[in-house]
């Protein structure tokens, strides 16, 4: 399933073009972010990731491959209000870029900057 337009798969570093894409971002806002534990093997997807940051809500994956095909719908079923909170972000990020002393005064949208 193709991700929505400005939904893009890349890697979790640009050091690092030939790991895995792992990182579904829009507008370079990480909105997913697969990880696979280093014990086990297994691959978790970690949803929401501009809202909550690291350590936020995931599901487990039964395979990479079913992980971004599991993400994916996710964030297709997700869109509308994935472009919502996208927007919030990059205004903020606009707000602050603006005038760096903004960012004593504005509150990141989600709590921490994403």
């Amino acid at each position: 399933m193709p991700l929505p337009a400005d939904f893009y798969w890349t890697t979790r570093s640009a050091s690092l073009p030939n790991d895995a894409s792992t990182v579904i971002a829009c507008s370079g806002v990480w909105i997913v972010a697969m990880t696979q534990r280093v014990g086990d093997g297994i691959w978790i997807a970690n949803l929401d990731r501009h809202r909550h940051g690291p350590g936020g809500p995931f599901r487990w994956c039964t395979s990479y491959v079913q992980g971004r095909a599991g993400a994916e719908m996710w964030v297709t079923r997700h869109e509308a209000r994935l472009r919502e909170d996208v927007a919030k972000i990059e205004a903020y990020r606009e707000a602050v870029r603006a005038n760096r002393l903004a960012k004593l005064h504005i509150k990141p949208p989600f709590g921490w900057e994403g």
